[in-house]
């Protein structure tokens, strides 16, 4: 009894091995095309550092020209990552109470 199950789990753990291997062979051909046509990635990753980096100079230069002073800024910037990171932050306590109320049950 217990040869039998090891000779099947053996079969189909071949079978799923052949599965995979064949279609790591068909796929194999199409990897290649997309390697050959698609640009590397870290032309495109140089791309958005740059694009970012340029927008970082603009918005200095914008900031600046606004006249605001730093406090002000400051204010402004505490305001929005408050107004944004709180009811996430809400939700996830609401969450956690809701879980262990679960668990305790």
């Amino acid at each position: 009894m217990m040869l039998e199950e090891l000779s099947l789990s053996n079969f189909l753990l071949g079978v799923v091995n052949f599965i995979v291997g064949f279609i790591s062979l068909l796929l194999v051909p199409i990897d290649n095309l997309i390697l050959s046509l698609l640009p590397d990635l870290s032309h495109a990753l140089t791309a958005i550092g740059s694009y970012l980096n340029i927008i970082s100079q603009g918005l200095g230069w914008a900031i600046s020209l606004s006249g605001l002073s730093s406090a002000t800024i400051s204010l402004i910037i505490t305001y929005y990552v408050f107004k944004l990171t709180a009811p996430i932050s809400f939700y996830l306590i609401k969450l956690a109470v809701a879980w262990y109320n679960k668990l305790k049950v």
